[in-house]
């Protein structure tokens, strides 16, 4: 028993350094702890909890990458060269800062717009209406959040919900 641990580890170790990381794999073990702590027996209750689990945690993720643009506070004012610079190439992959994913996902126009708008040191018409349409997006994303939990919450008991709100899924 042992033994097979060791050799997961040893193969999850060896798929991180030769950067196999595999997404997938590693959603579907988080689902089957998530299902366990639900206490979820019946297969089609998991999906249908399931299902609004996944809407919940998009709609978490597109909210939390409308918070911010923390790059900003990494580079110099005018320096486009020390750093990803907001909407710039990352290898393929998005970051939350402008709207996107640390996981991939498509960044949000409004908030690259905006990061750019800073970062260009926009005149301050300019600015404010980028931080008005800034604040209408991130409601709107809240919204959207609730919505999903709410639904969540419908199908859940007492501890599964007290079991989400532990782990973070649901405020």
């Amino acid at each position: 028993l042992a033994v097979g641990s060791f050799t997961s580890t040893s193969t999850a170790q060896e798929q991180r350094q030769k950067g196999g990381w595999n997404p997938e794999e590693m959603r579907a073990r988080m689902a089957e702890r998530m299902r366990e702590l639900l206490d979820v027996k019946s297969e089609d209750e998991w999906k249908l909890i399931y299902a609004r689990i996944e809407k919940v945690t998009e709609a978490q993720r597109e909210a939390r990458a409308l918070n911010g643009d923390m790059r900003l506070l990494f580079s110099r004012s005018g320096d486009q060269g020390g750093g990803p610079t907001p909407g710039g190439d990352q290898g393929g992959r998005t970051r939350g800062g402008t709207g996107g994913s640390p996981f991939g996902g498509t960044p949000n126009p409004e908030a690259e717009a905006f990061s750019k708008a800073v970062t260009n040191k926009a005149p301050t018409d300019e600015l404010k209406q980028r931080m008005a349409k800034m604040r209408e997006v991130r409601k709107a994303a809240e919204a959207k959040y609730d919505k999903a939990a709410d639904d969540l919450r419908q199908v859940l008991t007492v501890r599964q919900e007290a079991t989400l709100v532990a782990v973070g899924l649901l405020k």
